[in-house]
């Protein structure tokens, strides 16, 4: 699992920042390693917790190069089912919301491409997950950003770090 800690200028907030990917890769163990991280967090500083999603967390498929291409937009039926996945997902941030108040920040990291829809995918799975009461925990409200990637001039090279081979998740757990 790859997180950052930043110390915004102002010294007022602290930061911490992975991607729904890290978290999905490391399963069960996730909520226990970020618990962890979270109870070392000493500072009475206000706390961001950041959520990077990219273009397949949020049931899009890209073939990318020069101009990338979206293969498919997801079903009814197929972002229903997902509904599940998401749904665990945000059951780690209500535990890791246990040990430390934070304020949980999904950042929406996809190509300029398919911004507007992969915004209105998150907003969607947020609000379902709020009608089904996983979200109550939070004391101030969830926000959600968007970072616009700009296509790359090698063709499979489309995040950071990206070695132009499939994206390959995996955890430091």
């Amino acid at each position: 699992m790859h997180w950052h800690f930043n110390l915004s200028k102002n010294k007022s907030l602290r930061t911490l920042e992975t991607t729904a990917s890290s978290i999905a890769a490391a399963g069960d163990a996730a909520s226990g390693f970020l618990k962890t991280i979270l109870s070392t967090i000493t500072s009475p500083l206000s706390l961001d917790i950041v959520i990077t999603y990219w273009d397949f967390d949020l049931d899009f498929h890209l073939i990318c190069g020069v101009r990338p291409i979206l293969v498919g937009c997801p079903s009814a039926e197929v972002m229903a089912k997902n509904v599940i996945y998401h749904s665990e997902r945000f059951k780690v941030f209500n535990e890791m919301y246990r040990v430390r108040d934070f304020r949980l920040v999904l950042c929406v990291d996809v190509l300029d491409c398919i911004v507007e829809s992969a915004m209105r995918n998150l907003d969607r799975i947020v609000k379902t997950e709020r009608m089904i009461g996983g979200l109550d925990y939070l004391l101030c409200g969830l926000l959600i950003i968007s970072q616009i990637r700009s296509p790359h001039p090698r063709f499979g090279d489309y995040r950071v770090g990206s070695t132009g081979e499939l994206p390959v998740s995996g955890s430091a757990l």
